[in-house]
């Protein structure tokens, strides 16, 4: 016995030199005087664990285990080469059993944390973070658990919407570990998403100091410097997040939109095509039997042009249909069934089918929005003949008699959101509570053309006396047009009610964000879309006082 311990002191001593190979030969001898050797069954395990034969050494240290159950760093070295397998649940058991023994051992405190998170188990990786970290406040791996687990708690916060307490996560995260780049990241994709513009450039800023080279932060800082209104600046950070990653597809996109607000259409119009490699477009994007039509002569050709994106940018591009007719071919359209008789009574249209049903024969196609790209598109040429919608005269007449309650009174349609969907709403709606001042402009009859929860928000904002409601009994976009057609002025957020307007002849004032889309272009107070449409923008990010002020005073100097 005196043999064998001083074997295994011998053994030890070469195995903390490094000298793993004569560690290894002096614990096999020992095995083969006493193969349950707890010991140099458990160390012999380490060694091929330190070798990467992780098989080899689980079954050796679950030996060891099974000679003496009782030595806590048996069943931590176990969890430690379970984790190096990619077992992270058994590695959770084996390193509670450790703890079990041994409640306050950091080390294995760090790797139950470590194999918490590798499960996903956030909150309590956390809790047990926390634990090591007080234990050991200097052990970096201690450390680095719980800057993660609070991370990871950030994002799970983040996907599901609840921003307010990721951005605690991702502070504690960074006052955890100031070196963790990923969550400085984060924090300021949470700050963009709440509109702490200011906020959010300056953690991306911080993060390029760090780390120049990711061309993710320069793409997400053009974004914020855009929604600000520095689309040159914004220009810039895309191009060297591009230098990086030239076929980015969001990034492409997001630096198209920022060249056509400043009017550069013929590269802004290409660049946009790359909309189709991003996500959202991959996931909906088709598989074209026919040809991409590239706007050419095609005399006796059907060219079937298929709406792509909103309700307002299908609005806003009808207008060029006439012109693909104009080149020779037969014009056939699919959109959304609620937009199909607006669109049918487009000049020189001959067909439209609806999303979903079959199309008819045709010999090439092209998207919609491709059509400005097709026709180099720019301010010399984008107007096109306004209006180029219509209702029939019945339709009209039909909502004429509905509104016409006797009065002398002015008729303002009035649309305070758009789309839920969308993904900046928030930025570009600015909701019923911004517009009410505008509600105390006498002689105005105010009528509702908001669909998506106008009767639960005219209650909240107590205005359901003063406002009639018509959204609800809209069936489709012509029916909405054809009460347009029947107002004074049309007062909108940002959503596809004001193109439709605009696209009528009517007058229609669109409310904007200080940083407004790139189709508003940049600095004007009018539109070259629509020769009726006037702009009012926030005076500053996220006041509205200023524009709805503005509003009100040109209502009662009718100025529509």
């Amino acid at each position: 016995m005196i043999e064998i311990v001083e074997k295994l002191g011998m053994a030890i001593g070469l195995h903390q030199q490094g000298r793993l190979d004569e560690a290894g030969t002096v614990y096999r001898e020992i095995l083969v005087e006493e193969p349950n050797h707890a010991d140099a069954l458990h160390l012999s395990g380490v060694i091929e664990h330190q070798r990467g034969q992780h098989e080899n050494a689980l079954s050796s240290i679950e030996k060891a285990i099974a000679a003496d159950c009782d030595v806590m760093m048996y069943h931590a070295n176990r969890a430690r080469v379970l984790r190096a397998l990619g077992r992270s649940a058994d590695a959770t058991d084996a390193a509670r059993a450790a703890l079990n023994l041994e409640p306050d051992n950091a080390e294995t405190l760090c790797e139950l944390a470590g194999a918490l998170l590798e499960t996903a188990k956030f909150k309590e990786a956390l809790t047990i973070a926390n634990k090591a970290h007080q234990l050991a406040p200097d052990m970096s791996e201690a450390r680095e658990n719980l800057a993660h687990a609070q991370f990871s708690i950030g994002q799970r916060y983040q996907n599901d919407g609840d921003l307010t307490e990721a951005e605690t996560h991702f502070r504690a995260a960074l006052e955890t570990d100031p070196a963790m780049l990923e969550a400085l990241v984060n924090l300021g994709n949470v700050y963009r998403l709440m509109y702490r513009l200011g906020d959010a450039r300056a953690c991306y800023k911080a993060a390029i100091t760090r780390d120049a080279n990711i061309a993710e932060v320069h793409g997400n800082l053009g974004v914020v410097l855009q929604e600000m209104g520095e689309t040159h600046a914004a220009i810039e950070s895309y191009g060297k997040a591009l230098a990086m990653e030239p076929k980015n597809a969001e990034i492409r996109r997001n630096r198209a939109q920022a060249l056509l607000k400043l009017g550069q259409f013929e590269r802004g119009w290409r660049e946009f095509e790359w909309r189709w490699q991003t996500a959202h477009f991959a996931a909906i994007r088709r598989e074209w039997e026919k040809p991409r039509w590239d706007g050419r002569a095609v005399e006796g050709s059907t060219v079937l042009v298929h709406a792509e994106q909103g309700f307002g940018d299908t609005l806003q591009f009808a207008r060029y249909l006439p012109m693909v007719a104009e080149r020779g071919a037969k014009v056939v359209v699919e959109c959304p069934s609620v937009l199909a008789d607006l669109i049918s009574h487009v000049d020189r249209v001959s067909q439209v089918v609806d999303f979903g049903t079959s199309l008819p024969p045709h010999d090439f196609q092209i998207p919609m929005m491709s059509l400005p790209l097709a026709f180099g598109i720019g301010f010399s040429n984008m107007l096109g003949r306004v209006p180029y919608l219509s209702v029939s005269d019945e339709r009209q007449r039909e909502w004429g008699d509905r509104l016409d309650q006797g009065e002398e009174r002015a008729r303002i349609g009035l649309v305070w959101k758009g789309s839920e969907n969308h993904q900046r709403n928030a930025w570009r709606s600015p909701g019923l509570e911004v517009f009410k001042p505008l509600l105390d402009v006498e002689g105005m009859r105010w009528f509702s053309l908001q669909k998506d929860g106008e009767a639960l928000d005219l209650e909240a904002a107590g205005v359901g006396q003063r406002v009639v409601s018509l959204g609800a009994d809209f069936a489709d976009f012509t029916d909405t047009a054809a009460a347009i057609l029947n107002l004074d002025l049309v007062v909108s957020a940002d959503t596809a009610v004001a193109h439709l307007a605009g696209a009528l002849g009517r007058p229609v004032w669109l409310v904007l964000p200080y940083a407004n889309e790139w189709r508003w272009f940049e600095g004007r107070k009018d539109s070259p879309w629509y020769p009726t449409m006037r702009l009012f923008h926030q005076s500053a990010l996220g006041d509205w006082k200023g524009a709805i002020a503005a509003v009100a005073a040109g209502i009662e100097k009718r100025e529509y």
